[in-house]
């Protein structure tokens, strides 16, 4: 049984019939869940104003006769982050962190420290006012959501021959999950990886969470930061992912990839 007063994060809404809707959630001690709202469609009481992609919710289920699937009783808005909807590129930028806790993530298990780090970028987004600090957020959460989920870069050593990044004179971002020394041989999608980058994904990956809303991309480097990690996360989810395309051309950054 989930607790009483459960946080859940709405990733997505679909109409159910006439007058109810089925939520997808993410929560912290159950990881990501769906929910049948009754009457959430038309509902001027219970629901009304509560029920939008990327409120943070206190949630009262119920269970219902299949295992994977719950009743919401009861709901209300523990954070709304309405700047999100004040700019239709920190909406856009926001669109990857829901998308990828509904598609990345399995059903019912929990994983620790995802929740946090998605309301911490959230929060981080609804007040970013330039590209370079929307980017910054979205990389921030690509690559710690990566390590959380059992996908962290090696930006160590190289991926091949194992050579420290401290004895490499450049280096390459490979889709194979990490660093590659000019030694070894060039894949056609290797990305650039100039050094500020490299500290940067390592920063994002390895700080305390509480530091992370100041790290910042090295200047002209986001496009080559969100290129390869776009790639890298095409190639752990197995398809496409339209809403990080999205936040990509909100951002002008090109998703292909970039300095083979």
């Amino acid at each position: 049984m989930p607790p009483s007063a459960l946080p859940g994060l709405v990733l997505r809404l679909r109409p159910l019939g006439e007058s109810d809707l089925m939520l997808d959630v993410f929560t912290e001690p159950m990881g990501r869940l769906t929910a049948v709202a009754k009457g959430g469609k038309r509902s001027k009481q219970r629901f009304f104003g509560v029920l939008l992609e990327t409120h943070l919710l206190e949630m009262n289920l119920e269970p219902t006769k299949s295992p994977d699937l719950w009743r919401l009783a009861s709901a209300k808005v523990m954070a709304s982050h309405v700047g999100l909807r004040q700019d239709y590129r920190r909406l856009l930028a926001a669109g990857p962190v829901l998308e990828l806790l509904l598609r990345a993530t399995p059903v019912q298990s929990p994983q620790s420290g995802a929740l946090e780090l998605a309301l911490a970028v959230l929060a981080r987004l609804e007040t970013g006012d330039t590209p370079a600090e929307l980017g910054a957020g979205l990389a921030v959460f690509l690559v710690r959501l990566l390590d959380r989920l059992g996908y962290g870069l090696n930006l160590d050593a190289c991926l091949h021959c194992g050579r420290p990044l401290e004895q490499m004179k450049s280096a390459r971002l490979s889709l194979g999950g990490g660093l590659v020394c000019p030694s070894c041989p060039p894949g056609h999608r290797d990305h650039q990886a100039p050094p500020g980058l490299v500290k940067f994904l390592a920063a994002a990956r390895d700080l305390e969470p509480q530091a992370l809303s100041r790290l910042r991309l090295p200047a002209g480097q986001a496009p080559l930061a969100l290129g390869f990690l776009a790639d890298f996360w095409r190639e752990v989810v197995g398809h496409d992912l339209p809403s990080l395309g999205l936040a990509l051309r909100s951002l002008r950054v090109s998703g292909s990839p970039s300095g083979r």
